[in-house]
Parts: C-alpha cells; sequence; structure tokens
C-alpha cells in the first residue's frame, strides 16, 4: 500500500491506494472506494466502480505532473494539488525498490545503475496484454540498483530497480 499526503489550497490529506491485478483501492478520510482498471495508456486511464444500487460509475482520468505538483482532469472538471513528500530520517524515506504490479515483460530500461532521475522520470516500460506500462520515480533519486533484464518476464511485486532518495 502507497501513502501519500496531497495538499489542496491549505488542507491537507492522507490517502493510501493499492493496486492488486486492475483492482485499485484507495483510502482517504476514512473511506474505501473500489476501482476497476478499465483502460490505461501512458497519460490516462478510465476506472469504474459499482455502486451499492448495483449500478457503474466510470471514471475518466487524464493527468499532468511538475515535481510535487499534480493536475488532474476528472470527468472533465480540473483539480490541481500537490503531493507532499516525506523527508528527513523517517521510514517513509527510506530507499525504495519500485515493483512491477502486474504480470509483464521488460520492454525496456531507460537508466543505468548511478543515474540521476527527477520526479515522474519513467525508469522502465513493462508490456502486459498489448499495452506499455512505464515505472516512473516517485520522487528525485539516484538510481542505486537495477533488478531486471529487458525481455525478462516479471511477476507482480518483482523489485525491479531501487532507488535513493537526494
Amino acid at each position: 500500500m502507497k501513502e501519500f499526503i496531497l495538499r489542496q489550497n491549505d488542507s491537507e490529506k492522507t490517502v493510501q491506494a493499492s493496486r492488486q491485478g486492475d483492482e485499485i483501492r484507495v483510502e482517504m478520510d476514512g473511506e474505501t472506494t473500489v476501482f476497476q482498471l478499465i483502460y490505461q495508456s501512458e497519460d490516462s486511464i478510465l476506472l469504474e466502480r459499482t455502486l451499492a444500487d448495483g449500478s457503474r460509475q466510470q471514471w475518466r482520468l487524464v493527468g499532468h505532473k511538475d515535481g510535487t505538483k499534480r493536475m488532474i482532469w476528472l470527468n472533465g472538471r480540473t483539480h490541481q494539488y500537490e503531493r507532499v513528500l516525506p523527508r528527513g530520517g523517517g521510514a517513509a524515506s527510506l530507499d525504495v525498490s519500485l515493483s512491477a504490479t502486474i504480470p509483464a515483460v521488460v520492454a525496456d530500461i531507460l537508466v543505468n545503475v548511478g543515474d540521476q532521475v527527477q520526479d515522474g522520470d519513467k525508469l522502465i516500460l513493462l508490456e502486459s496484454m498489448k499495452m506499455v506500462i512505464p515505472i516512473q520515480a516517485p520522487y528525485s533519486g539516484t538510481v542505486s540498483a537495477i533488478n531486471c533484464q529487458k525481455g525478462e518476464s516479471v511477476q507482480a511485486g518483482t523489485p525491479l530497480i531501487e532507488l535513493d532518495e537526494t
């Protein structure tokens, strides 16, 4: 489960999100919402959730990020927020191992050990079900290890790359 602190205007919210296959769980303000991933491209996704009455609601998201700033177009409405990244000596600031979220094949490795990367940089491209899925840096840092090879089949949860925070 990944935890994010989002700042919108002067308020901050803690959001926890996890993904297993095509199911995405989002916890915010004490509520859990479960979405099904219907479609994903490099810059947009289509999510669907089933409501209590059995009807289905779809969410189209297109996003843009610039460092920690995010802009999301959700069903035609614009939302701006900032992702607050943990800094300092806490457990959240430990080195991160980025993993595959679904079974896939490593299509390309875009960085080398020792490379400096910025938040949002594409590090590895995975291919699954005719989709290309980028693994992106969650913050600026240095690539400390690459644990896969181009053409390798990987399972969900397989650590692919390690990134030291700078």
